[in-house]
């Protein structure tokens, strides 16, 4: 892969079109499109990292550098060393599952606290006046130390030390003077070890980009958190936190590594072409949804799942070759082309299953006789599971929703094409709780919208109430006298109101008790049946078809180019 897209690299919360003008051209057929490298947010938000480890796998080193304002590259120095950390700079410590974690970990067995990368150094005199990292370098490696870049700056600095006395101890030694970074700074050390080999602070600005390889020779390969990765990685401490990790790649590498987790390598190869195209599609038409996180896409099922080459081969690389640069359009613009495991026996209407979706012509629901011939093959293509009217109250009242016992399951209406479009729960007391669209299928966690529901077990026989002397076996003649003196005949399933709610009498004392009712529900695919089954794709290449006739039967009204 060229290196072209260094020239590029920020701006990332920016449109993609308009944030890199110079990157790596993908052209599509009778359209020039320049597709810009994608920036796959690996770890952050809960996630982000005290110390992040890269390891090489092809090629061998690391450039070292930032991204100016005029989002150029700038290559500050470089290191040999085959396995690198980088870490924020406050205290962490190497622990025995070859992590660094900071200090508010360091009670955990996991930490061995002889191996810290403190955040106090020494910062000694400069012999003479540093303008490049090999003066900074040659300075350094001559006392023991190692060269920093702060804030524009070179210096160079000795030490990784976890309290300020004893960086004030080593200062008075060395004759040099106590210095932190900011709250944004990050060390690159050497993996397993407390020796820093280089430091880096720009502030908010600036973010540490890590670039495999010393030169270009060979395509380089990363092994982070036990993946490989093709491309860079930024590191950013957003509002000087932990540290955002970010894999910056070739749009089509991204392609090919996505491809192989979405689907198997094994599959068809015109499968695989087809959600090739389809994969694009959905990260262009999504490329800022993590803007405001400093990277474009994540790596999980909110948007597409990424665990760099793990599952790669020669079949995926060829579905990519063989598509490069083509999209799905409609009507001239880019096709949102959303993707499913298995729809059991037909995709479903945008509009029936996230509300507040316009009607899109393309996502419309198809019945579909692919899945069927290799029903075999395709997990919870029948799948069954059973609820008890208990199991139901406690899932609505875990979601808020003030309900008694449940008593009723019922589908109320059916979409064209045969899925679940609405259903109503109904309680003991009569009151119904409805639920349309998606949350037919996410109330319950079930894993399809195409399923029938069936009550057993269940009676009808009155409860009965404790009166203070007593029982009684029904409501009839039974009243409620309010505040005002005025009187109301009871009947039903009665309940207080209470300071904390409204509150359900308890259960039945003696007599014949309610039986609690039990609702099988029998589904079939898997997934929100928007758009392309993944497994109709499968069996469609099975069936001799071609990856563009595979997208025009999910996506009617599509043009492949």
């Amino acid at each position: 892969m060229k290196r072209k897209w260094l020239s590029v690299l920020c701006a990332l919360t920016l449109s993609i079109a308009a944030a890199f003008p110079a990157a790596q051209a993908t052209e599509s057929a009778g359209i020039g499109r320049v597709t810009p490298p994608v920036f796959v947010g690996l770890a952050y938000g809960t996630t982000a990292l005290g110390g992040a480890n890269l390891a090489n796998d092809a090629g061998s080193g690391y450039r070292l550098g930032y991204l100016d304002e005029d989002r150029v590259f700038v290559p500050l120095g470089y290191t040999s060393e085959t396995g690198i950390s980088v870490v924020k700079t406050q205290n962490v410590w190497y622990g025995i599952d070859s992590k660094y974690s900071d200090s508010l970990k360091c009670y955990s067995s996991n930490i061995s606290s002889d191996i810290a990368v403190g955040c106090w150094h020494v910062q000694l005199p400069a012999e003479a006046v540093l303008t490049t990292f090999e003066d900074a370098l040659a300075q350094a490696q001559a006392v023991g130390g190692f060269p920093a870049w702060i804030s524009g700056e070179w210096q160079v600095r000795l030490g990784a030390y976890t309290t300020q006395a004893e960086a004030q101890t080593a200062a008075e030694t060395a004759g040099g003077t106590v210095v932190g970074t900011s709250s944004y700074g990050v060390s690159v050390v050497k993996t397993g070890t407390s020796t820093v080999l280089f430091q880096f602070d720009g502030g908010s600005e600036r973010s540490l980009t890590v670039d495999p390889g010393l030169d270009d020779s060979v395509k380089s390969t990363t092994y982070f958190r036990s993946n490989r990765y093709y491309g860079a990685f930024l590191f950013r401490r957003v509002s000087g936190g932990d540290l955002t990790v970010v894999n910056v790649v070739d749009f089509e590498d991204y392609t090919e590594c996505v491809i192989s987790r979405e689907m198997s390598r094994s599959w068809p190869l015109e499968a695989l072409k087809a959600q090739a195209v389809a994969s694009r599609c959905y990260y262009e038409t999504r490329a800022n949804r993590h803007g405001s996180q400093g990277f474009d896409i994540c790596s999980t099922t909110h948007c597409q799942v990424y665990f760099g080459m793990a599952n790669t081969g020669e079949r995926t690389a060829q579905a990519v070759a063989e598509t490069a640069g083509l999209r799905a359009w409609y009507d001239g613009e880019l096709a949102q082309t959303y993707y499913f495991s298995s729809d059991g026996g037909a995709t479903e209407n945008v509009r029936n299953v996230w509300s507040g979706n316009e009607q899109i012509p393309y996502l419309c629901g198809v019945v579909d006789p692919y899945e069927a011939t290799i029903s075999d093959k395709i997990p919870y293509w029948n799948h069954t599971q059973t609820f008890t009217g208990a199991e139901i109250t406690r899932i609505l009242q875990g979601k808020n929703y003030n309900c008694a016992t449940i008593v009723d399951f019922q589908i109320t209406e059916t979409t064209p094409t045969g899925n679940v479009k609405s259903i109503a729960f109904t309680d003991a007391i009569g009151k119904t709780f409805p639920f349309t669209r998606e949350s037919v299928r996410t109330i319950l966690g079930l894993y399809s919208m195409h399923y029938t529901v069936t009550k057993s077990g269940g009676t009808t026989a009155e409860p009965y109430y404790t009166d203070g002397g007593g029982t009684i076996s029904s409501m009839s003649g039974v009243y409620a006298i309010g505040g005002d003196g005025s009187t109301r005949k009871l009947s039903g399933n009665p309940y207080v109101i209470t300071g904390s709610g409204v509150q359900y009498l308890p259960a039945p004392v003696g007599g014949t008790t309610t039986g609690d009712a039990a609702f099988t529900v029998q589904s079939s695919g898997w997934g929100h049946h928007v758009g392309m089954s993944q497994w109709g794709a499968y069996a469609m290449a099975q069936q001799g078809k071609t990856f563009d006739e595979i997208l025009k039967f999910y996506y009617p009204g599509v043009e492949i180019y």
